[in-house]
């Protein structure tokens, strides 16, 4: 029995070529579409799943009475302070990253070849830690005694490919390396590099006992990732109930001190990649929203392609059904003939499985490069979860998408049919319209959901953002430096600027697109602590407003004279007064409306522990420091005397850019002779911000365009059955006068019909998640009609040109050939 419908079966596909070819072709794409993007989103819940009693300790510190701002890093203490004091607290770990320490350093090593090798330690990601830390997170030391590895001072490990990077195929253990020319440190351990499923971004570790610090009593230093795992069975409720009283017993005398409340939480670690947000990230998290788009996306694509496939074999129906009334004479029961349909279904979902598998297989470099990870590999055809997904898809395609068909074409009546009095139901014919109302309205809305994507993307990279971004070139400030530094550096800003193709140069601790690490809080002289609100400050020099091109609505600029010194507190039995620049968004929060009225005005702000007092010499606009999705920030600038800065930043001629590039090494290299030249261009450097957006907008055009393709396909087939039904229709309108241009409307016109109904349906959907997904972002480009008109336009057009072919060659068949047997 299997074997005559298998038999049947490709008779059946034979004879229709193009039906056959469209309905793989479909399932194909739309399995493959669905595999790769369930595959992605697998991938970013994947992030430290294997950590199910590890918990990260995380800080909430309040800037003001109401103001509460949650910070991923935690005081030096806390950690070992859980462990004494709670017995559920089996392990600890901190770990601090040498950039928010301001550590510098130009790491060097000797080559194979014998030559000295520098880069900047900024280069890599480089943390001090406990070694307790490998054993948290399960990271195997390859090489070296895990129990040792982290244990004195200057100890340090660094990642296997770290290790071939710098030794090749020496043993990195015992090697040295030498930071500043003067530190030498020796490798003692190289650790497995890490997976890219974590949430940890390290690549050497230097013992946390290199910090020369009583660490264990530091509450005031929060800048320091702090991780427990607990005993088995323990309740992390049960803990996390505790830690206010514990917050209370070691904090109470600061916080009453400073004037600030505190409280800590426990943070699974595996939820870290999927739902934290918080300041101070190690890496960047993932947008849970944007999964569960993608995950939409994934569901709509093969969704159409299972709808074709229903859709184009109902349409089959007027073909099949002298097919079924004779077998029905000649005895066949019913389910022999919903055996044979849902055979006909599982071997198209086979074929297009099988295909699906081909295409997945090559598309494994482009999709690994467009996810920027190794999401697929040639392993995944060893994974058990793999195939029960194919099978599954496979069955429940199959069965599914086969048993709607199964069912109407086995229905039919013999006598019926084979009088020719065949006339399909009007609960078939309102199904297959849901069917392509849905197809419709799945189209319309990855078209417009996509088109919206775009447009904030180019509204955000578009947008003035109160700065000059273009034509600034970034240099990592000078590291291996001598107490002439600063004079240096002044000679450098006066020999390059020179040079007739640099505008200006400045120098500071960070620069826009670079989250400013210095967060404290800012509130009036005389003004109780309570009104305190929050404020991110960073250095910079007198020459930064000109350089950025940010301009100044109140007050002046920095000028030479306006060099802070931080150290001693008080000068002249006063004290010290440091002059500062503040934003308009600064200036508003401390309850002036006009910039103007809070020039040297005294303000009151926090360096190190110290309350410092500060003199407002300038107000500045706001610019966006950081991406568009978040608001203005409150920002200072102070310009201290001392050796801070991590950047320089030269404004540079667009039109000679390697001229200027050229002139600006020559002299960078003549005085920091020992320090790598690296620069990268500011524009760059800060649109990096939205590549996750950018790559959520590419995979909304790729599998939206995909959908389409295959909604078109579908579309072509159900036009050639449409055709082939109003074939007498339209025979008999040219015979009673009708035009060509009135019988070529015939099809198109029923199409169009249910465009329109599945837009009045979808229009609303979309516009209501594209509202509330554009309000995730502090500045997002204005909605307008034109979002929904030019989608729906775009699938009109691309279902007309779909069955464009198939009216024009209906329009002219004969009536006389139509008509003949009638």
């Amino acid at each position: 029995m299997l074997q005559y419908h298998l038999k049947i079966a490709l008779r059946f596909f034979l004879r229709n070529k193009v039906f056959t070819l469209i309905n793989i072709s479909g399932l194909a794409l739309g399995i493959t579409a669905f595999l790769l993007l369930t595959r992605y989103v697998s991938f970013e819940k994947s992030y430290d799943q294997n950590l199910e009693n590890a918990f990260r300790v995380t800080l909430e510190s309040n800037y003001g009475e109401d103001f509460f701002a949650t910070s991923a890093a935690n005081h030096p203490a806390v950690g070992p302070a859980m462990v004494n004091e709670f017995p559920e607290v089996e392990q600890m770990a901190r770990i601090v990253d040498t950039k928010l320490m301001n550590v510098r350093g130009i790491l060097s090593y000797e080559t194979d070849n014998g030559a000295r090798a520098l880069s900047n330690l900024k280069d890599y990601n480089f943390y001090f830690a406990d070694g307790i830390l490998l054993d948290i997170f399960n990271i195997p030391l390859l090489q070296g005694d895990p129990k040792t590895a982290l244990d004195d001072p200057y100890d340090l490990i660094i990642s296997a490919r770290m290790a071939k990077q710098i030794f090749g195929n020496q043993d990195p253990v015992g090697k040295t390396l030498t930071i500043n020319s003067d530190h030498e440190i020796t490798v003692t351990g190289v650790f497995q590099d890490l997976p890219q499923n974590t949430h940890l971004n390290f690549d050497i570790l230097m013992s946390l006992s290199s910090l020369d610090f009583p660490l264990e009593t530091i509450w005031v230093w929060p800048e320091f990732y702090t991780y427990i795992s607990l005993k088995p069975g323990t309740n992390p409720e049960s803990l996390a109930s505790k830690m206010s009283a514990f917050v209370d017993i070691h904090m109470n005398e600061i916080m009453t001190e400073h004037g600030f409340k505190a409280r800590m939480g426990l943070q699974p670690v595996h939820e870290i990649h999927l739902t934290s947000h918080l300041s101070k990230e190690m890496s960047p998290s993932a947008n849970k929203g944007s999964l569960h788009f993608l995950m939409i996306i994934a569901l709509f694509v093969i969704g159409i392609a299972q709808i074709n496939f229903i859709n184009l074999s109902t349409s089959k129906s007027l073909e099949r059904a002298r097919e079924v009334g004779i077998k029905k004479v000649v005895g066949a029961k019913r389910y022999t003939l919903i055996y044979q349909f849902l055979c006909e279904s599982l071997i198209l979902n086979f074929v297009g499985v099988a295909l699906s598998l081909v295409l997945i297989s090559l598309a494994i470099k482009p999709f690994n490069n467009l996810a920027g990870a190794e999401i697929l590999s040639l392993s995944i055809w060893l994974q058990p979860g793999f195939w029960i997904v194919i099978i599954t898809i496979f069955l429940g395609g199959g069965l599914l998408a086969g048993l709607y068909p199964a069912f109407v074409l086995s229905g039919y009546k013999p006598i019926t049919v084979l009088k020719g009095k065949f006339h399909k139901t009007i609960q078939g014919a309102n199904m297959r319209k849901a069917l392509v109302i849905t197809q419709f309205a799945i189209a319309l809305a990855l078209i417009s959901g996509t088109y919206i994507v775009y447009k904030q993307l180019y509204f955000m990279q578009n947008k003035e953002l109160g700065f000059q971004a273009d034509q600034n070139l970034v240099l990592n400030a000078p590291i291996d430096v001598d107490s002439n530094v600063l004079q240096k550096i002044k000679v450098f800003k006066e020999e390059i600027s020179r040079n007739p193709f640099i505008n200006s140069t400045t120098q500071s601790t960070d620069i826009p697109g670079k989250p400013l690490s210095t967060v404290d809080a800012i509130r009036n002289l005389g003004e109780e602590k309570t009104n305190s609100v929050p404020l991110k400050f960073m250095s910079v020099d007198h020459d930064f407003l000109k350089t950025y091109k940010i301009e100044l609505v109140a007050g002046e600029d920095f000028s030479e004279e306006d060099q802070s010194t931080f150290f001693p507190l008080i000068e002249n039995g006063d004290p010290r007064i440091h002059p500062v620049i503040i934003n308009r968004s600064t200036a508003k929060a401390l309850g002036y409306a006009d910039p103007v009225e809070i020039i040297h005005k005294k303000i009151i702000f926090k360096y190190g522990p110290a309350d410092r007092i500060g003199d407002v010499i300038g107000v500045m606009a706001d610019y966006h420091h950081q991406s568009l999705q978040m608001g203005y920030e409150n920002i200072m600038f102070i310009y201290p005397d001392d050796y801070s800065s991590n950047y320089l930043t030269i404004n540079i001629d667009g039109h000679q850019i390697q001229p200027a590039i050229n002139a600006i090494k020559n002299e960078y290299k003549k005085l920091f002779p020992h320090d790598p030249f690296n620069y990268f261009f500011l524009d760059m450097y800060f649109n990096q911000q939205y590549n996750a957006e950018l790559k959520l907008g590419f995979i909304c055009l790729l599998f939206s365009g995909l959908a389409i393709f295959i909604a078109a396909l579908g579309l072509f087939g159900i036009g050639s059955h449409m055709a082939l039904e109003k074939i007498k229709e339209i025979s008999i309108r040219k015979v009673m006068g009708a035009s060509t241009a009135q019988v070529l409307l015939i099809i198109p016109k029923k199409l169009l019909v249910l465009i329109l109904l599945s837009g009045v349906l979808i229009i609303p959907v979309v516009y209501f998640l594209a509202r509330n997904w554009l309000n995730g972002f502090a500045f997002h480009t204005p909605m307008n009609m034109w979002m929904f008109i030019l989608p729906l336009l775009l699938v009109m057009a691309i279902a007309l040109l779909s069955i464009l072919s198939q009216s024009i060659k209906t329009t002219y068949v004969n009536p006389a050939d139509s008509l003949r047997n009638d």
